[in-house]
């Protein structure tokens, strides 16, 4: 009975992310539009980066609750969920997602909603990825690494990283690139050009309620975990980017039946630069950081799957990227058959 409770809970949260990113969406368009920012910066970093705190919450709040002894967590258990969100968010994005993507513009053409042809800027798309990858790369560096203090250093590293990411991406990208085509704000309908304070208001109270069903999704997954006799990095590699990560999934299926691929790939690929190295960083600074095979697995094939995507950047023929796209499909379904079959062995 608990465990059928625990899943309506589940459930409960997903539609409840799903509702909220309609509202972060609308919010986050009227924010770029608002500080004329094009729809680059606002994809790579504003849209990113907010829809990325509900999953950068969970390891924070998974090892302080294991450090705390919160919630009955005990220090191992919190740096096995805390780890597994960490390696699960980036491996999700470049995978499941890209795929995820895809198969929206495959099904909103079919609908003649748009054109099977991506539209979006190669150069943006490139950079995102040069970013991307050092960091990602260092992720699997640091497991061989026993000295903590190098550790604390590359985490210090990290965060810089990507404050050099961040004042390049929105100093560079400053002019837009074509006219948001803009719906009007919800908290303000009858607004056509609503105050800043109900654009950020209606920004910040999306944001809020996500980080609060985080709270919540971190203890599901504890008590689910428990009851099941589940390895708890195993369950937070599936399950919890899953849930963590739709905001960017769904975001980007929106955006993409509005024609604005710019906006829905840059919300995908800046979320996995942030992914990188902040989450990474907290990994680094306050666990061990040591991987076992399935985070190995997870690291090696997300970056085969983002290889396979960063081609699609070149001038290449038109349908070819929506090819490189889903096959993060069939990387995400090696690990998951891995991850679920090959512990039985």
């Amino acid at each position: 009975m608990n465990i059928v409770f625990s899943v309506f809970e589940i459930l409960t949260l997903l539609v409840m992310i799903v509702a909220c990113c309609s509202f972060f969406t609308n919010a986050i368009e009227w924010t770029g539009h608002r500080f004329n920012l094009s729809e680059g910066a606002v994809g790579s970093v504003l849209a990113a980066v907010g829809t990325a705190l509900p999953e950068t919450l969970v390891p924070i709040i998974a090892i302080l609750s294991g450090l705390l002894g919160v919630s009955h967590m005990t220090v191992e258990s919190g740096h096995d969920i805390g780890i597994g969100a960490i390696l699960g968010a980036p491996f999700l994005l470049g995978t499941l997602a890209m795929f995820v993507t895809a198969c929206a513009v495959f099904y909103f053409a079919a609908q003649k909603k748009r054109d099977f042809h991506l539209k979006f800027n190669h150069h943006l798309f490139r950079r995102d990825f040069h970013y991307f990858f050092p960091a990602y790369i260092s992720v699997f560096l640091a497991s061989f690494i026993p000295n903590a203090t190098v550790k604390t250093i590359m985490a210090i590293g990290l965060v810089c990283f990507y404050g050099v990411y961040v004042y390049r991406t929105l100093n560079k990208e400053h002019v837009p690139d074509e006219e948001f085509d803009l719906e009007g704000l919800y908290f303000a309908r009858q607004h056509k050009n609503p105050p800043t304070y109900l654009i950020l208001g209606q920004l910040a109270a999306s944001l809020v309620t996500l980080l609060v069903m985080v709270h919540f999704f971190v203890e599901e997954i504890q008590q689910v975990s428990s009851t099941l006799k589940i390895p708890a990095l195993l369950l937070s590699l599936i399950i919890t980017p899953i849930a963590t990560e739709l905001p960017e999934k769904f975001n980007s299926v929106m955006w993409i039946r509005g024609r604005k691929d710019n906006l829905a790939l840059g919300n995908i690929t800046g979320a996995m630069v942030f992914q990188s190295c902040i989450p990474t960083a907290i990994g680094l600074a306050f666990t061990p950081w040591v991987l076992n095979g399935q985070g190995m697995l997870s690291v090696g094939l997300c970056m085969a799957s983002s290889i396979m995507v960063y081609l699609a950047a070149w001038k290449i023929p038109r349908f070819l990227p929506h090819v490189l796209f889903c096959s993060g499909g069939g990387f995400y379904l090696i690990f998951l058959f891995y991850a679920l079959f090959a512990p039985l062995k």
